[in-house]
């Protein structure tokens, strides 16, 4: 194994150890009758967690491309990382184009429908990192 590729796994491994222990999740409510100052607050809320959980799942894609590359070395299977680098890249086309048609659908309200891309995004996004954290 290469020096370089082991440190890179090293700082993967502890990134991801202190983003699940220091990146506590908060959780953002939003009360029936919210003033546009509280939706506002909302929203940065909902950015944060969002930030968050794409942290962890870019430590997760970081730690399966180091896994896979070290597989092809073993296996010879050149596949195997190619076609994870395209699964991501799907994985982020569906994010979008799904939260897309949710957010039209409560247009012209565009704080309904910022609210309702970002709950998406941040679900869909919680949920690939799931998929990740699964053994090889």
């Amino acid at each position: 194994m290469k020096k370089s590729n082991l440190i890179i796994y090293l700082l993967s491994l502890t990134l991801l150890f202190f983003s699940s222990v220091s990146f506590a999740q908060q959780t953002c409510k939003l009360p029936a009758q919210a003033t546009p100052e509280v939706t506002k607050r909302y929203i940065q809320c909902l950015d944060d967690q969002l930030n968050t959980a794409k942290q962890l799942q870019n430590t997760w894609i970081q730690k399966r491309k180091f896994e896979l590359n070290k597989l092809e070395f073993e296996t010879g299977n050149t596949q195997i990382l190619q076609l994870f680098i395209k699964s991501i890249a799907s994985n982020e086309n569906y994010i979008k184009h799904s939260c897309q048609w949710r957010y039209s659908l409560k247009l012209p309200n565009a704080l309904s429908a910022a609210i309702t891309y970002k709950t998406c995004e941040l679900s869909l996004v919680e949920q690939f990192t799931l998929d990740l954290k699964r053994p090889l």
